[in-house]
């Protein structure tokens, strides 16, 4: 294993832990290249990741899905899990950059909407 791969492993391990009620997404890369081949070029590939509003849940903090006063979990229990696709506000508090894939925080009750297949969201500005 090169130096350089060590590194983007032991990075990969270390991001944030969310806290209280937070979950931690991971937006969905932008296409490269369409269903009949063609390559998009960077403009287009920038608009699409400002559009997107799918991700997938990386983490979930320890009060998702609880009363914020007493800490007892919802009745009807957590409406995602760690690994589903989600589609989310395209607006959210926090975002960040880790290793070039976009990352953000949101509320546990920002989830609109839990999608089995990802590729098939189509979003229209």
């Amino acid at each position: 294993m090169r130096p350089s791969q060590k590194v983007r492993k032991t990075m990969t391990n270390k991001l944030p832990s969310p806290r209280g009620y937070k979950i931690l997404i991971k937006k969905r890369a932008p296409k490269e290249v369409t269903s009949g081949g063609i390559i998009l070029p960077d403009s287009v590939k920038d608009v699409e990741s400002w559009l997107e509003i799918c991700a997938q849940i990386v983490a979930l903090g320890p009060y998702c899905y609880c009363d914020r006063d007493t800490g007892t979990p919802w009745p009807l229990g957590p409406w995602c899990k760690v690994g589903d696709w989600v589609i989310v506000p395209k607006f959210t508090q926090f975002k960040m950059d880790i290793e070039g894939e976009e990352y953000r925080f949101i509320n546990d009750d920002e989830v609109i909407a839990v999608v089995d297949d990802p590729s098939m969201i189509k979003v229209y500005s």
